[in-house]
C-alpha cells in the first residue's frame, strides 16, 4: 500500500518518527478547534445578551412617528443596464415630536419620493430623528456573527500553525532523504 496522507498510527518499522509527530499534531489541532466551540458560543451568548439589552433600552427611549416631506428627493438613478439604484437620500420633513411639538429637520428616505409623501421615522426622547431601534433579530445576528467569527479566527490560527509545522516536518523529511541518497551514492 503506497504512502497516503493522513494519520499514521501503526507499529510498522517503516513509519517515521516525523509521521507520528504529524499525526499527533493533527489530532491536537482538531481538538483545539473543537475545544474552542464552547468559548465561541459563550462569547456569542454574551453578545446576544448585550444586544437584547440595547434593543430593550432603545425600544423604551425611541418612538415611531410619521413625517411629511417638505421637498422632493433627488430622482432615482439608474445603472447603465437599466436597473434602478436603491439609494437613501436626505430630505427636509415635518413631524410631530414628543409633547405635540411640531418640528422640521432632515430625514433619510428613498430616492424619488416627492413633497407631501409620508414616511415612518424614529425619534429619540428629544424629538430628533434616529435610526430604528435594534431588534432581537439584530441581536441574534450579531451574536451568531461574533461566535462564528471568533471560532473561525481561532480555527485559522490553529490551521496555520498546523500547516507550518507540517511544512517544517516535510522539509526535514526531504533533507533526510537527501542525506540517505548521498550516503548511498
Amino acid at each position: 500500500m503506497k504512502g497516503r496522507p493522513g494519520l499514521r498510527f501503526t507499529r510498522s518499522p517503516l513509519t517515521r518518527r516525523s509521521d507520528r509527530l504529524e499525526a499527533a499534531l493533527m489530532i491536537g489541532a482538531v481538538l483545539l478547534a473543537l475545544l474552542a466551540i464552547p468559548f465561541a458560543a459563550a462569547a456569542g451568548s454574551v453578545a446576544y445578551a448585550e444586544g437584547r439589552e440595547r434593543a430593550a433600552e432603545q425600544a423604551a427611549n425611541r418612538q415611531e412617528t410619521t413625517a411629511v416631506l417638505l421637498a422632493d428627493a433627488p430622482p432615482v438613478r439608474v445603472r447603465l443596464d437599466g436597473v434602478p439604484l436603491d439609494e437613501k437620500v436626505e430630505v427636509t420633513a415635518r413631524w410631530t415630536g414628543p409633547g405635540g411639538l411640531i418640528r422640521e429637520g432632515v430625514v433619510t428616505v428613498d430616492a424619488g419620493m416627492v413633497t407631501g409623501n409620508e414616511v415612518r421615522i424614529w425619534l429619540d426622547a428629544r424629538g430628533h430623528p434616529v435610526e430604528p431601534p435594534v431588534t432581537d433579530t439584530d441581536a441574534l445576528s450579531q451574536a451568531v456573527g461574533v461566535g462564528t467569527g471568533l471560532w473561525l479566527g481561532w480555527f485559522a490560527l490553529v490551521a496555520t500553525l498546523f500547516l507550518s509545522c507540517r511544512a517544517a516536518l516535510g522539509r526535514g523529511r526531504a533533507a533526510e532523504w537527501t542525506r540517505e541518497w548521498q550516503r548511498m551514492a
